[in-house]
């Protein structure tokens, strides 16, 4: 029996990877660069304040506690790979971090936090990164991380993998290698080192542990590509061959999801960035209960029982009805479908321990009923209250805020980085660091984000 040989996955994606140039981007592509570069910021300074991340600075400085490259929101400073591994980690404490709704990957994550880190470590030896030169980068590694997700889904991988952790090191490798200049055959090399460390289930979700997994993703990136540098090799199949990734995962070869129309069309442009800080397939769902209480000025008191129809995921990822944590609550439906009908809105409060933990969201969440509907889209939710004077109410949300089919304009994205950023710190401080991020694409030197993004008191 013949054997299945090598695919061609390796040196068409490090050719992509090598060859990109920031002129010949497209229009849209540029954009969403800045828009995924200023959501990362946001979520990364905002997420900096949370136990989670006190906890992983605990453990990063018991192992080293010494470092030069700052972290976001932070006063400390770490080694370059803790840099990486922590600004991820902190993109996704509050689960506020973009996501790839086709895959539900969140594709940001892993590749900025490894390409900050590394342009700061570049600017201090000389070498600047500019802002075109990052974005760029970006790009790039979300464009790979995002097929390789679109190549194990096709497989029918099974949904308990987290594909964060799959294919975040892949683009973490393939942007840090851009930044680092590295030759096709190192680029290579680089991402087959960090497929070959590709990892991550999604057990952990409810649990610190959500944040860990597409933070190792930027970490194994980072070092994968500085490992390729000094012409550490890798095999050819890592992707496509004999037990490489595609193989393991989904039992086929199949990486045409990763290689049709490479560098003619975007899958990076159906990334989205969220409205409300929890599982993105709860949106639909929560649209819908603030419009019951906006516009329809339903009162919680009022209602006797809600019924829910959901897209399949919703309750396949999200399926926790009495959540007892903020973590836990950050992936269940219903706690937030009950809060969302109690206090009219969905913000990072309406996920913090004294609504998770308020007798009266624990009592819509007793009467809240959820089904999955095959029917509706990922974007879509039906949500039904029977109210106690015996009348009906129903909100159907079409396209959810957020989604690819509409998407949170630039305003609302500056205002989430206003929010978020202002939780670690100082209003002019915040200012300033989101007027840097909006001039990315005239900016000489990117550290000087990562500087403006440290805590005041960083050494």
């Amino acid at each position: 029996m013949t054997q299945p040989q090598p695919g061609p996955a390796l040196p068409s994606m490090a050719e992509f990877a090598a060859g990109a140039r920031w002129e010949t981007l497209p229009e849209a592509v540029q954009r969403e660069s800045v828009r995924a570069w200023l959501n990362f910021v946001a979520c990364a300074t905002g997420g900096a304040s949370t136990a989670i991340m006190h906890a992983a600075m605990r453990g990063v400085l018991a192992m080293a506690p010494q470092g030069p490259v700052p972290v976001f929101g932070r006063p400390e400073r770490v080694s370059l790979a803790d840099a990486a591994l922590l600004n991820s980690m902190s993109t996704s404490a509050h689960t506020f971090d973009d996501t790839h709704l086709a895959t539900i990957t969140h594709p940001t994550g892993p590749v900025a936090a490894a390409l900050a880190a590394t342009a700061h470590a570049l600017a201090a030896k000389g070498r600047p990164v500019s802002g075109p030169e990052l974005l760029t980068a970006l790009m790039v590694g979300m464009e790979l991380e995002c097929r390789i997700s679109c190549a194990i889904a096709a497989g029918k991988a099974n949904q308990g993998w987290y594909m964060t952790g799959l294919s975040g090191g892949i683009g973490a490798a393939a942007a840090v290698g851009r930044l680092l200049h590295l030759r096709p055959a190192q680029l290579a090399h680089a991402i087959g080192l960090a497929a070959a460390q590709a990892c991550g289930t999604r057990s952990v979700h409810g649990s610190m542990a959500i944040t860990f997994v597409p933070g190792v993703a930027a970490r194994d990136g980072l070092v994968a590509a500085h490992m390729a540098q000094a012409d550490f090799s890798c095999g050819p199949g890592a992707i496509d061959g004999r037990n490489g990734l595609l193989q393991v995962l989904t039992g086929a070869h199949d990486a045409a999801p990763v290689l049709d129309k490479l560098r003619q069309d975007f899958e990076v442009l159906n990334n989205t960035y969220k409205p409300y800080p929890c599982g993105i397939v709860i949106h639909p769902a929560i649209d819908a209960c603030l419009a019951l209480v906006q516009e329809d000025k339903v009162s919680a008191e009022a209602i006797e029982r809600i019924e829910l129809r959901v897209h399949p995921d919703a309750l396949n990822l999200c399926w926790r009805k009495l959540p007892e944590t903020e973590l836990e609550a950050q992936v269940s439906l219903y706690h937030w479908v009950a809060a969302a009908l109690l206090r009219g809105a969905a913000g990072v409060a309406e996920g913090e321990q004294a609504c998770v933990a308020d007798p009266a969201v624990r009592s819509l969440q007793e009467r809240a009923e959820a089904r999955p509907d095959a029917a509706l889209r990922d974007n879509q939710a039906v949500v039904t209250l029977r109210l106690q004077d015996g009348r009906v109410v129903e909100r159907f949300t079409e396209n959810a805020i957020g989604s690819v089919t509409k998407p949170m304009t630039d305003a609302q994205l500056e205002a989430k980085f206003r929010g978020l950023a202002r939780r670690s710190l100082g209003a002019d401080r915040v200012e300033h660091l989101l007027g840097l991020c909006l001039a990315m694409p005239k900016l000489q030197d990117v550290a000087a984000v990562v500087e403006a993004g440290a805590a005041s008191g960083a050494n």
